[in-house]
């Protein structure tokens, strides 16, 4: 048997993957690809906050698909037990992407390990990457069917053992015209027999060389390309397109009964001739394609991190997927007889965090920083509040090119401002301000500064207490009532003298949404404190968070589970049991709970209460929180 593998490693030639396909070097577990809801929502919907999401047949809207290309690949996220360079690049908006291909410029890529767990536990496909930019490879595949379909089952058995979904074909060399048929045959076969051998699994063909053989890109759906789209799952087209040549791809994929959603527009992030220009206007491209209801591929979205640095890459990344969301559609992951539980670590620290005490090394007793994605915790499903564009510079018309850097050769200061901050963009430096005086809204944020468990936690700016907190959109179901859990840090009170407020759990189903206080609080360690919740609950599409008073507060860690593993069977009613601020107690038959005392306990809202034996609700009423 193979030893196990320490590092994710590409096929740099044709030898090197025929000689090592038999023999492949396993990883440790990798996760299955996490199955999603047949219904996506409309980012601009959760982008604005809206109350009551609709639910949208997620075969009839289009697809987003992000092509990851950074530095050449394989940086410190080829460790497949992760490194100490915490720093390093990451991704967590995958709530608003189908598709997730791992790019590189070797033969055969191979995605690494972390990215295919953190995008596989969201729902998300992985594809590698089989690219040629030169010629004479392919006349070795493409000699005979026989030689195409070694190749296509070479790479076939690569991803099943990898457990990723599929590739991104990408043909940049001159192809001998008699070869074309075969290359066409090498697509059919690939695709079909990936698809008995994968679930879900796809074959994505990038628009570069033509059926003449000649490397020729389209940016469009034609004649010259179309015979490789009918072939495979779907076309990646290159990124000089017009709005004319968006119309002409759907009319001839609908004159061949093909579904356009199948067709990706190329958006690349560092602009070279895409409309709009890339950057944070890449939302120009964005709006653009969609108003044909076309699917998008995105391309070097790394750029937040790449140009500007790591210094600023938080903020700058989720302002640029923030101007995005409201042109995604939002999946759904399905957690059935699964617990969900996420401490918001988005796979990275300057210091790695076990029950809210920091991890020293053994010897040195320094901090524990790490970047490892297998270690990602489920993320957000919504943008970052506030952080759309109310105010942007109206960028110069961009211009015909292929280098990255095109952006940078005239610097100019571009200025940008949301409702809580101004932008300053000059070159490849980034200035964010604070407004004055600052919003009252409700916000949040990743804090990296401690944790409660891996690296960073959730950031929650009470001010407004008529709405609510909306984290994540899921599907979580139970056979038994769900309790969940809430570890968070200490509140600090924006009003003098204010007692601390536990947060109020949102939880939201097809019957509605419903505000639950909690059933007992209990102190941990380093002032975290855990509130458990009782509901009669065994399906939930929406968590959230809210709150009575004005405070900020820290979400260390959210857990839903089944109610039996906490209560175990026991008759927890037959005492007086605190709920909130609001205390019940046996009545004189000894049967059932009765308010101690009648008492407001949130403004304009109706809060529920669970008796923990009968699971009767004692107080209910539909939430009213409005955004």
């Amino acid at each position: 048997m193979a030893s196990e593998a320490t590092e994710s490693q590409p096929f740099k030639n044709l030898q090197e993957l025929y000689s090592n396909v038999g023999n492949l070097k396993p990883w440790p577990q990798i996760k299955e690809l996490r199955d999603t809801t047949d219904y996506v929502y409309n980012g601009s919907e959760v982008s604005t906050q809206k109350m009551q999401l609709e639910k949208l047949d997620r075969e009839r809207q289009p697809r987003t698909l992000l092509c990851h290309d950074m530095k050449g690949g394989y940086l410190e996220d080829r460790f497949i037990s992760g490194s100490r360079s915490y720093n390093s690049y990451l991704f967590y908006h995958w709530s608003g992407i189908d598709t997730f291909v791992y790019f590189s410029h070797h033969f055969i890529t191979i995605p690494p390990y972390g990215w295919i767990n953190a995008a596989h536990n969201h729902g998300v496909k992985v594809l590698g990457t089989v690219i040629t930019e030169r010629e004479g490879i392919w006349d070795i595949i493409l000699e005979s069917q026989e030689e195409v379909r070694r190749f296509a089952d070479a790479l076939i058995v690569v991803a099943k053992f990898y457990k990723f979904d599929g590739w991104l074909l990408n043909v940049e060399n001159t192809i001998k015209s008699e070869q074309i048929n075969n290359l066409i045959y090498f697509i059919k076969y690939l695709t079909e027999n990936i698809h008995e051998a994968i679930r879900n699994s796809e074959i994505i063909w990038y628009d570069s060389v033509t059926n003449e053989g000649t490397l020729n890109w389209q940016n469009e759906l034609n004649s010259k390309n179309i015979d490789f789209f009918l072939n495979c799952d779907g076309i990646y087209l290159n990124y000089n397109w017009t709005k004319s040549k968006l119309e002409n791809s759907c009319v001839l994929a609908k004159s061949h009964n093909r579904d356009i959603h199948d067709i990706f527009i190329g958006l690349d992030v560092w602009g070279r001739g895409c409309p709009g220009g890339g950057g944070f206007n890449s939302t120009y491209a964005l709006q653009k394609i969609r108003d044909e209801g076309l699917s998008v591929a995105i391309f070097g979205q790394g750029w937040t991190h790449e140009f500007f640095g790591s210094k600023t890459f938080q903020e700058l990344e989720d302002l640029f997927w923030a101007q995005l969301f409201p042109y995604l559609y939002i999946h759904v992951p399905i957690y059935e007889e699964e617990i969900f539980k996420t401490s918001f670590c988005h796979g990275s620290g300057s210091s790695y965090y076990l029950c809210g005490q920091m991890q020293y090394t053994i010897n040195t007793f320094e901090a524990k920083s790490f970047y490892n994605l297998s270690l990602q915790k489920p993320q957000i499903s919504v943008p970052i509040p506030h952080l759309k564009f109310t105010y942007f510079s109206q960028p110069p018309e961009p211009k015909n090119g292929n280098d990255r850097n095109e952006c940078a050769k005239k610097p100019i200061q571009y200025v940008y401002e949301t409702k809580k901050h101004i932008i300053r963009i000059l070159d490849n430096v980034a200035s964010i301000q604070d407004k004055i005086p600052i919003l009252d809204v409700n916000s949040f944020e990743f804090c990296n500064q401690f944790s409660y468990e891996g690296g960073g936690c959730l950031k929650l700016i009470t001010k407004e207490l008529n709405s609510y907190h909306r984290l994540f959109l899921t599907h979580i179901e139970f056979q038994q009532d769900i309790v969940a859990i809430i570890v968070y840090k200490q509140i600090e009170s924006f009003i003098s003298n204010e007692k601390r407020t536990e947060p109020i759990l949102v939880l939201g189903n097809n019957t509605g949404l419903r505000s639950i206080i909690h059933y007992e609080t209990r102190n941990l360690t380093s002032n975290w404190k855990k509130c458990v919740y009782l509901t009669n609950m065994k399906t939930v599409n929406e968590i959230g968070v809210s709150f009575t008073r004005s405070n900020v507060c820290y979400l260390g860690e959210i857990i839903l589970e089944q109610k039996r593993r906490h209560l175990n069977g026991q008759n927890n009613s037959r005492s007086c049991i605190t709920h909130g601020p609001r205390k019940f107690k046996l009545d004189a038959s000894g049967q059932q709970l009765v308010p101690e005392k009648k008492r407001a306990i949130a403004r304009n809202s109706e809060l529920w209460a669970i008796d923990a034996c009968s699971n009767d609700l004692l107080q209910h009423g539909p939430i009213t929180f409005k955004p």
